[in-house]
């Protein structure tokens, strides 16, 4: 009877160390898939460096850090770098605004001027939820040098013309961001900064600061890179939006400090369930076509709704609720921006149901871009669509289109390969046609542009950008010609 007992304990023990060593197999399989993933988008999209974490199941399952926070000084990303959140700022703005709102202290549907002094008589009916949502209509203070001080920039913004009828369409604009800092200032009593850092990070100041000026010296601060396609060498960033860019771009964050962040959110320590469902409730833009919530974007990958929002193509933030998952993306530059392929690429390794079928990655398709494998690279594209019927692959699209600018500046007759995947793909898309007509006008086939830019303007059924009369004016050149 000991015996048998004894055999069946042995027996028990050997299953739970076979069970563990199964267990820990997968997650080195798992570190060892991304960190080979990410790797290469590194090296091909020569990104200076990444840090990124992975939340699924309320754990972290992979976290890491790889590349350099500084060429110069050839300094390592590590645990203490901080980064610059850009936009994705505006996360944490829509939290203090609903944090407001919990507290009975304004309304999603309060007017503006019931807390903002002094306003144009046009922006009397604007409301919260139209800031938040980007429905406001307001003219943009981003095409204003950013050294005007409040009161001048709040003259000139007072005197453009509204861009559209409040609440019937999404045009994403900075000044809907400035004017919620006011709001949470007037009604709070302290800065914005203050605010956000008292009731969203307790005051953790060593790991999270605001600065929206490139130039500030903050010593564990990774510098931010453009890439100089002449010098073919990265250029450190000097913007400045002063404080007026807080709420819209200015907060410095580790990436510890970030999962603690999205732990309290996912706890309800920053809102309650009911203000986040609120919070994440989809905006009723009268066009009925624009998607967006309040403050937070929708970024659907294979049929699977993720919510979030990036910054500076450097940043991304990403939560696949109905999949308890969570991935978070920091970058410091790139020649080729890859903050969505690379989240929506890492959600289709490690999200169960996705994890499971044989998904085409984005970054299978740069890959043969940039190697010039362009039939490949159409079919791929294709196939990417029909597996992901409702996302847009705006990363990925104007990637592509990049690369197509790139060429065509250069002379290069490969230009008409790279626009024409995009053009093949997405046929009801002017940006492949009009590059189209511009390589044809540079070629010099005359008669094939002006085909091509007159296509480009019946798909721009928006006249996007007002660029519908610029490629008209250049078809009269070229039938002047």
């Amino acid at each position: 009877m000991k015996k048998d007992l004894l055999y069946v304990l042995i027996l028990v023990i050997i299953n739970i160390s076979c069970a563990d060593r199964k267990s820990v197999d997968k997650t080195y399989d798992l570190e060892n898939n991304i960190d080979t993933y990410i790797t290469n988008v590194m090296k091909l999209h020569n990104i200076p460096g990444v840090a990124i974490a992975v939340m699924q199941n309320d754990s972290v399952i992979y976290q890491n850090y790889l590349g350099k926070s500084s060429l110069e000084q050839n300094k390592n990303v590590d645990e203490h770098t901080l980064f610059r959140m850009f936009s994705a700022t505006k996360l944490m703005t829509s939290i203090a605004v609903f944090q407001l709102v919990e507290n009975g202290k304004i309304g999603l549907k309060d007017e503006i001027s019931k807390y903002l002094d002094n306003l144009p008589m046009k922006w009397g009916d604007i409301r919260i939820n139209n800031l938040l949502s980007h429905s406001s209509g307001l003219p943009d203070m981003i095409k204003y040098k950013w050294d005007l001080t409040d009161d001048q920039l709040m003259e000139k913004l007072s005197n453009d013309d509204m861009d559209f009828e409040k609440g019937s369409q999404f045009q994403y604009n900075q000044t809907n961001y400035w004017l919620l800092s006011q709001i949470i200032e007037k009604v709070s009593g302290l800065s914005f900064s203050e605010f956000v850092l008292k009731n969203q990070f307790n005051d953790a100041y060593d790991n999270v600061l605001f600065s929206s000026n490139a130039t500030d010296d903050i010593p564990k601060r990774a510098t931010r890179y453009f890439y100089n396609y002449e010098t073919k060498e990265f250029n450190k960033d000097k913007n400045n939006s002063g404080t007026r860019g807080f709420s819209g771009n200015g907060l410095n964050i580790t990436l510890n400090e970030f999962v603690k962040w999205n732990t309290k959110l996912d706890n309800n320590e920053l809102l309650s369930n009911e203000s986040k469902k609120r919070l994440w409730a989809p905006f009723n833009f009268k066009n009925k076509r624009d998607k967006f919530l309040h403050g937070w974007g929708v970024y659907p990958v294979n049929d699977i709704k993720s919510i979030g929002f990036s910054g500076g193509n450097c940043v991304g933030f990403r939560k696949f609720l109905n999949s308890n998952t969570t991935i978070i993306l920091l970058s410091n530059g790139y020649l080729h921006p890859a903050y969505d392929i690379m989240i929506n690429d890492i959600s289709r390794m490690i999200i169960p149901e996705l994890k499971a079928k044989d998904l085409t990655l984005e970054e299978d398709i740069m890959n043969l871009v940039v190697n010039k494998k362009y039939k490949k690279a159409e079919l791929a594209f294709k196939r990417l669509v029909s597996e992901n019927l409702e996302s847009e692959f705006d990363n990925l699209k104007w990637n592509i289109n990049g690369i197509g600018n790139t060429l065509n500046y250069n002379n290069d007759v490969e230009a008409f390969d790279v626009y024409n995947i995009l053009h093949e793909t997405f046929t009801k898309w002017w940006v492949p046609k009009a590059g189209l007509a511009e390589t044809y006008e540079k070629q010099g086939d005359t008669l094939q542009a002006i085909a091509s830019y007159q296509e480009a303007i019946m798909l721009n059924v928006d006249n996007e950008w007002g660029y519908n009369q610029q490629m008209e004016v250049k078809i009269k050149e070229l039938k002047n010609n």
